[in-house]
């Protein structure tokens, strides 16, 4: 993880860099030219592209506790997701929500058992463009991504151990290179007797790599319950332990988006997620591979 580490921080120079040479490159124009700008700050503002989200998906996923047992989990889960984006050439943010639940299973020794899972991801993630790092058709942002998602797991075959809660807070650096691959003028075809248009179309295709810099997990040690019950004093979280600084996570999506006429959208997006927490005989693994269709509603005045 060191190196990764040392990739983010410089790709966060990078961005300091582009950052100074973009307002240097502004002020020696309007030195130049002796002109002010047409628009306030404000104004620039207010014609960002927001846009409010909802989305579906299909998440195949795998998950082994070995606080509880060594075995893989695997199933499928279906997701909803909603959030509100700013999708500007210079900067980008979003904040979103998502729910997942499915059922998952292991076999061993001619046994299945089955485990509900149900699963809350909430992020917020800002981008800023690095002007070093584009070219024509081609916008590339860094910046970061604050995740936390949390676990509720049910496994009746486990008994004591049945309910198994996990929560999970990351700080990780991320980039994101997006693809202009618009059809900018219409083009006629023919397909043996039959002629037909292709009309301009407005789309592009991006790939985003997250880091985890700082991960933590809230989560049960091993044994995996605690003594409250036996001493008559129940507690939700008994026994459980904060961690800071330990594990891993990474993440990355591959989206392509077509934008409408009426200035709204929709997304087809392959997203994978994949973490695991320290510890040697209580580590907690889990991987995610999601499939998702989202549609986005341009809050823009029209």
């Amino acid at each position: 993880m060191r190196a990764a580490n040392l990739i983010i921080m410089c790709l966060f120079i990078f961005l300091f860099l582009a950052k100074a040479k973009t307002v240097q490159a502004q002020t020696d124009n309007s030195a130049f030219k002796n002109e002010e700008p047409t628009l306030t700050k404000k104004q620039i503002r207010k014609q960002v592209p927001k846009y409010y989200g909802i989305s579906f998906g299909i998440n195949r996923s795998k998950f082994r506790d070995f606080a509880t047992s060594p075995l893989f989990y695997i199933g499928t889960s279906n997701q909803i997701a909603l959030s509100r984006l700013k999708m500007g050439n210079n900067r980008e943010t979003e904040l979103s929500l998502s729910y997942d639940f499915g059922s998952y299973s292991a076999n061993f020794n001619e046994t299945t058992t089955f485990s509900n899972v149900k699963r809350v991801v909430l992020n917020y993630s800002q981008l800023y463009r690095v002007g070093l790092l584009n070219s024509v058709g081609i916008n590339t942002k860094v910046g970061f991504l604050i995740n936390g998602s949390g676990n509720l797991r049910i496994n009746g075959s486990l008994q004591n151990n049945a309910l198994g809660v996990d929560i999970f807070v990351n700080a990780m650096g991320a980039i994101k290179i997006t693809k202009d691959i618009s059809r900018r003028v219409v083009k006629e075809k023919k397909f043996l007797f039959w002629r037909y248009k292709l009309n301009e179309k407005k789309r592009n295709l991006a790939f985003r790599l997250n880091l985890g810099l700082i991960n933590s997990s809230y989560r049960n040690g091993y044994v995996y319950n605690g003594q409250s019950e036996i001493l008559n004093d129940p507690k939700s979280f008994d026994d459980y332990e904060f961690e800071i600084f330990s594990g891993i996570r990474a993440s990355s999506s591959l989206d392509y988006t077509r934008y409408l006429k009426n200035k709204n959208a929709f997304q087809f997006s392959y997203i994978w997620d994949a973490y695991a927490t320290s510890g040697a005989v209580e580590k907690f693994e889990m991987a995610h591979h999601t499939f998702r269709l989202s549609l986005l509603f341009n809050t823009n005045n029209r």
